[in-house]
């Protein structure tokens, strides 16, 4: 798990070299779990997310960011009175997490920060990344989500995401599946949703053809 978390962090980096622009920027909004006490309910218990985030522009189309954001999650058998599960105690849990991830985004519309004639784009993204929460030692999580951004002015651009983290851990909600813990089925997940901004502050020396 850590050696894949590595070589794509790594990957993402060797990248600035075919670049013209990065942007950093601070990324806020909500939290939500998905697992064992809420199945499919979303945006159950959003709780309070912040975070920075550093994207290098590939070209207009592509786009490779990395992201860190501190949030919570939260849950509780109560809210769920219509489910019976006879072999399991009430169970209600409130943690932090730390969730660090590095994504590819790939533009629906040709965009690229601060240029008014490519203004806005819609885009989704996926990628690796990894996640730390109370009393947990890390664990891997593959992030996917959709967006859009917009230029605001030459060097300010935001936007809004709604994102998922596909987690390799079963007891983020301190409830572990009965059928036991799979790859693939019966873990526990987490959401987020918010905004961004973001600055454009480097441009590399020279401008590359392919580039535009």
């Amino acid at each position: 798990m850590k050696q894949l978390i590595i070589i794509f962090f790594l990957f993402s980096f060797s990248l600035t070299k075919a670049q013209r622009y990065t942007d950093f920027g601070l990324i806020g909004g909500g939290t939500y779990y998905m697992g064992e006490i809420n199945p499919k309910r979303h945006f159950y218990k959003l709780s309070p997310a912040f975070g920075a985030l550093f994207r290098i522009n590939i070209n207009k189309r592509y786009a490779v960011r990395i992201c860190g954001i501190y949030a919570g999650l939260r849950g509780s058998d109560s809210d769920f009175p219509d489910r019976n599960v006879p072999l399991r105690s009430p169970q209600s849990f409130n943690k932090q997490i730390l969730d660090f991830n590095s994504q590819l985004e790939f533009n629906f519309l040709p965009y690229i920060t601060g240029e008014e004639k490519w203004l806005y784009s819609t885009y989704v993204s996926a990628g690796l990344g990894c996640g730390i929460s109370t009393g947990s030692s890390p664990f891997l999580t593959i992030p996917f989500g959709v967006g859009f951004k917009v230029n605001l002015t030459k060097r300010l651009s935001s936007g809004c995401e709604w994102s998922f983290r596909k987690t390799f851990r079963d007891n983020i909600d301190n409830v572990e599946n009965q059928l036991g813990n799979t790859l693939l089925n019966n873990n526990d997940w987490y959401s987020f949703i918010g905004v961004f901004i973001t600055y454009k502050f480097f441009k590399f020396a020279a401008d590359c053809p392919a580039y535009n």
